[in-house]
This record gives C-alpha cells, structure tokens and sequence, in this order.
C-alpha cells in the first residue's frame, strides 16, 4: 500500500504540475496530425498513390506490396518516435527529484514509517508507470492508425516500443542521481538531452578513438562509449527490428541498462545519506 501510494502521489503530481496533460496534448497532436496527413490508395494488395504529410510518395515504376509500404513507414515512425518518446519522458518525469528533495515534501516523506530507499523507488516506479501509459497511447495510436488504414496488422512495431522504454528508463537513473546530487529542475532535464546528444556519435568510437593525437584520449573515448548509453545503435536497431531485418545487439541493451541501473544505485546510496 505504500508504494501504491507513493506512485499516486507521482500521478498527482504530474498532474498538478501539467507536465501530464503536456505529454498527453503532445502525443494527441501527432496523433490527429498523422491520421489525416496519411492517405494511401491501396488496390489488390498493392499501394497505387499515396500521401504523407502533403507530399507524395515516390513509389517507382512497380506497384509495391502494401505489406513493404508498411513495414517501411513503420520503421519511419518508429524511428521518430524513438527520438520524440525518449525526449517527452525526460521532459515529463525530470522535475519530480528535484521536487522531493524540496524543503517541506522531502520532511513529509521523511516523517513517514517508509524507508528512504522505498520513498525513491516509489517514485521511480510512479515515474516509469507514467511514460508506459503516455508511450503506449502514442506508439498505440500510431500503430492502429496505419493499420486501420492499411489492413495490415505489424505486431513487430510493439518490440520498438520496449526499446524506446529502455533508453529512457536507463536515463531515468541518470536524471535520479542528478536530481539527488543537485536539487535542480533544469539541470535534470538538460544533461540527459545532453547526454543523449553526446553518446550518438560514440557509434563511431574506433574512428573517433584513431583521429586523437594521444593514448589517454583513445582511451577516454573508448571508455565513454563503453559507459554511456548506446543511444545510436539502439535507434538505428529499433528500425532495424520493425523491419524484420535484425535484432537490437545484445551488448547495446546490457550496457544501456547498466548505466540506468548503476545511477539509481548511486541515487539511493546518496538519498539515504543526505541530510535534509
């Protein structure tokens, strides 16, 4: 009942705080932006014209299978989704640290026969059941938009949806020890961005590794690239896997979720010390 209560708590504040209602508006927007940008004349089987967000669709001199058309739009989505997903939930779920620690909500916690490690899991867990709702209601609709319109039923787009989830529940740590250490709203939210940013081109960390001038630099952006997030190869992965073309690498999503898990220990270890 008590970590009930603590995800509650999250959905209230969420709530209260419109960062909710934000991502819900947001995803609804896409939502309704897609269903009436996207026209397709299907016939036998094959995609005859077709529309998508105004312009039309090269098809080439043969008709192709509707089956390919989705399967390609469907990576193309997942692909803006992984980007979009990612960045709303940090957006979402990035002041509720920074909010606990707060004097006044942080001694009413404390006050409570609950554990400091039960109070920052609680909300760890009110936090992650809040983006599987709101990336559910957009990679839901996105999927049963094409497939109301298409016909075709690609249950492949779903394993995206888990991968999306990954990536952000590994930032998820990191903005919970951010949010520990610092107390700060902004800085919660701009260094996962940031760290986003800076781990995509770490795909290419032998070439990177090779241009420096040094040993210590080599090693430094080897060792980068081992720790962070692997943020490129899991969005390329992710079109990769609706396509039905690959799987997301094994190495990519152990080390991802490592780093997710070894920041929330981090945050905990920290919250259970720190004096407030």
């Amino acid at each position: 009942m008590k970590t009930w209560a603590l995800i509650v708590d999250t959905w209230r504040e969420a709530y209260a705080r419109y960062t909710l209602l934000g991502f819900a508006a947001i995803s609804a927007l896409f939502l309704f932006v897609l269903t009436f940008s996207l026209n397709l004349d299907i016939v036998d089987g094959t995609l005859a014209a077709g529309t998508l967000f105004g312009k039309s669709l090269e098809l080439g001199p043969t008709a192709p299978a509707i089956d390919t058309v989705v399967d390609s739009g469907l990576a193309v989505f997942a692909a803006m989704l992984y980007g979009l997903g990612v960045f709303l939930a940090v957006f979402a779920t990035g002041s509720q640290v920074p909010h606990l620690v707060r004097r006044g909500t942080v001694d009413l916690y404390l006050t409570r026969p609950i554990a400091r490690v039960h109070v920052l899991l609680g909300r760890f867990v009110g936090a992650v059941s809040l983006v599987v709702v709101n990336l559910a209601f957009l990679c839901g609709g996105v999927f049963l938009i094409v497939a109301l319109k298409t016909g075709v039923w690609q249950p492949r787009f779903f394993a995206a949806t888990g991968v999306i989830l990954l990536v952000f529940l590994s930032f998820l740590g990191f903005m919970y020890l951010i949010g520990v250490l610092s107390g700060s709203t902004p800085l919660s939210i701009m260094l996962p961005y940031a760290l986003y940013l800076l781990a995509m081109p770490l795909a290419a960390h032998d070439r990177i590794a090779a241009l420096v001038d040094s040993r210590l630099a080599a090693w430094t952006v080897h060792g980068l690239y081992w720790v962070l997030p692997k943020t490129a190869e899991l969005g390329r992965d992710t079109v990769g896997l609706v396509l039905g073309r690959s799987a997301p690498s094994a190495t990519s999503l152990w080390t991802t979720a490592a780093f997710g898990v070894v920041c929330l220990i981090l945050a905990l270890i920290r919250f259970e010390k720190k004096s407030f």
